[in-house]
């Protein structure tokens, strides 16, 4: 593929989801910055330098989300290194699945702060960075609009992701930046194979299409809304969830 101009950030893309997203953008020749946060073994940073280098990545980036100033020096990094964004893939989050009567405070505000306060904080960075024709694709969940069992923070979170991007949406319009929101349904990740098998089935067997989701199945919403074939759409959420929730 010939090279594209374009920059791209993924948060939280060291591995699942948002590495399916860089290595897809990457072969469309789009530059991409690959970001993680700092974890106890390394791991997270070990995968990031791997994705980076399988696809060509321009750039690592070390950084938790959810502290707004360390996400100010990492788009000041792209500036530099790179000269300014075009698009802004919102992917990082966390779970931390406990009822309400089990919910710790900090459990609750650390998925808040990750998920909802990692969003706001890059989309307020990045939009005195983007350039022209701009594209902000934020990452929701079906548990902001399901509400599962268990999971109050993280449902509260993936819904609050939603209206932050349909704000983004109006207010970003008229420098020509489109937002919108993928909301990926049960998708086969990482997190899902953790579940035991009896839940899984039980998961598989209330989607219409009949299996889990694939990581591609998401990525290929989201680079749809990455590309300039999607420059009339924004304020909108594409649910990727093969029918669970219609």
């Amino acid at each position: 593929m010939p090279d594209d101009p374009r920059v791209a950030l993924v948060t939280g893309s060291s591995r699942g989801i948002g590495a399916g997203i860089v290595r897809a953008l990457a072969a469309d020749g789009i530059r991409c910055v690959v970001n993680y946060v700092a974890d106890g073994d390394g791991r997270n940073r070990a995968d990031a330098e791997a994705l980076a280098a399988e696809t060509g990545a321009a750039l690592v980036c070390e950084c938790d989300v959810a502290d707004h100033d360390a996400v100010g020096r990492m788009m000041r990094s792209i500036v530099e290194a790179l000269g300014g964004l075009d698009i802004v893939v919102a992917n990082a989050g966390i779970l931390r699945d406990r009822t309400l009567r089990k919910m710790t405070a900090d459990d609750f505000r650390r998925v808040i702060d990750v998920n909802l306060g990692g969003t706001f904080n890059v989309v307020q960075h990045a939009t005195t960075l983007l350039r022209p024709g701009g594209r902000i694709v934020t990452i929701g969940s079906v548990a902001g609009f399901q509400g599962f069992f268990g999971q109050g923070n993280y449902a509260a979170s993936k819904a609050g992701i939603v209206a932050l991007t349909k704000v983004a949406a109006r207010e970003f319009a008229r420098q020509g930046t489109t937002v919108n929101c993928v909301a990926p349904g049960f998708i086969a990740t990482e997190i899902l194979a953790d579940m035991p098998a009896d839940v899984t089935e039980k998961f598989r067997a209330s989607i219409p299409l009949g299996r889990l989701g694939a990581i591609d199945d998401v990525v290929n919403a989201v680079t749809f809304l990455c590309s300039p074939r999607s420059g009339y759409v924004t304020g909108q959420v594409i649910h990727v969830n093969g029918g669970f929730a219609m």
